[in-house]
């Protein structure tokens, strides 16, 4: 039987160091699992001799976001017209502000390996690594080395599951805060349950145990995502929305969180299995992240934008689905986000956040022209699909 080809997908601005792809394949190879495939999503190649070597461990496939002559002549040859390869590859905020949202970068990497017939595709990002952080105790600390591919391919080789995914160990994505109307700015970006989270525990997740609490799941991680390119029929795209404001572009967040939902839509299977991957999202583990921090107070305003524009779309998509939605209606939810970004702004003295219920009536207005780019890019997803399997007979 023909071995199955395995592939790795990176998403980064420009491929200019080893890590953590290194990490990555070291893990694999010591584990018996062979990477046929690198394939890298970015705005410039970057280091020629950084490229060269991955090459000596795996094919690799450069795809430049919005100038992808593979993936382009790859879609023109299967019969598709120019405004169809726009719809799957087009860029629009690309030449302007240089940004291309997230579900596009996921979705140049995962037609990639549909055309290099990849059978098992890896998504990990830059910040993370093939170990969990197993203990956190002061100043020690102690980690444990996983079979990164393994446990993917454990699950994903189950009936119907065409993702595998996990959260991870590490600090939390915001660093602990707390200040007057903190509760009524997450209410306003719909992350309201984590308030207790974010307002009182200053230590990094670990786990000790992993692969033992397995379980179905609609919330897929971007960072740390196996698919299963076999279960084609149901393979779906990723998507998410951006927004324009005050001449700058705005990436929605939560093009992994809308996947799951699609997923299970068409008869699909998503599953957490427990693999709480390392990551340092603030760069200098094992130092606590302090809010305050010009890096962290930016982290934290466009983690807030991006999820008030991922919102509307994804709460859409929720109530499309028959799925529980919001439990605070719109109206609620912008007059506590008022308060929340007024407060936020004099808390961090950064007028940036006074943006945010603007951002967010936007992102409402512009749903309709949301949900119309998404099915017209899941009927084209689904042409390219059915051409894709017609070549493979």
């Amino acid at each position: 039987m023909k071995p199955k080809k395995l592939a790795f997908g990176i998403i980064t601005p420009s491929l200019t160091q080893l890590e953590p792809i290194q990490n990555f394949l070291d893990n694999a190879k010591k584990l018996g699992h062979i990477i046929d495939d690198l394939i890298v999503c970015c705005y410039d190649f970057g280091k020629p001799d950084i490229i060269s070597f991955f090459q000596k461990e795996c094919k690799v496939t450069m795809i430049k976001r919005g100038h992808s002559f593979f993936l382009q002549n790859s879609l023109k040859n299967l019969g598709l017209s120019n405004e169809e390869i726009q719809i799957l590859l087009g860029t629009p905020n690309l030449e302007k502000y240089g940004k291309v949202a997230y579900g596009i970068s996921r979705n140049y990497i995962l037609i990639a390996a549909m055309f290099l017939w990849v059978d098992y595709l890896f998504f990990f990002d830059t910040d993370v690594l093939p170990e969990i952080l197993s203990e956190f105790k002061e100043d020690k600390y102690k980690f444990e080395e996983i079979d990164f591919v393994g446990s993917h391919l454990k699950y994903l080789k189950k009936k119907n599951v065409v993702v595998t995914t996990s959260d991870y160990t590490g600090y939390y994505i915001i660093p602990k805060m707390n200040f007057p109307y903190l509760m009524e700015l997450l209410q306003g970006i719909q992350k309201e349950d984590r308030f207790k989270y974010i307002s009182s525990v200053n230590t990094p997740v670990t786990r000790n145990t992993h692969l033992q609490n397995v379980f179905n799941t609609k919330k897929a991680l971007g960072g740390n995502l196996a698919i299963d390119l076999n279960k084609f029929k149901i393979l779906p795209p990723f998507f998410s929305t951006t927004l324009v404001l005050d001449n700058e572009c705005y990436l929605g967040r939560g093009e992994d969180t809308l996947f799951g939902p699609i997923i299970y839509n068409a008869g699909g299977r998503c599953v957490d299995i427990d693999l709480f991957i390392f990551h340092n999202c603030f760069g200098d583990f094992p130092n606590p992240p302090h809010i305050h921090i010009k890096k962290n107070v930016d982290r934290f305003f466009y983690a807030c934008m991006g999820w008030i524009i991922r919102n509307p779309f994804f709460n859409w998509l929720r109530k499309e689905y028959e799925e529980s939605t919001e439990g605070i209606n719109y109206e609620k939810r912008l007059a506590a986000l008022k308060i929340g970004s007024k407060a936020a702004a004099e808390h961090f003295n950064d007028k940036r956040f006074l943006k945010l219920p603007e951002a967010f009536e936007l992102a409402y207005k512009k749903l309709p022209e949301d949900i119309d780019h998404f099915f017209r890019l899941t009927e084209t997803w689904a042409k390219m699909k059915a051409l894709i399997k017609e070549k493979q007979r």
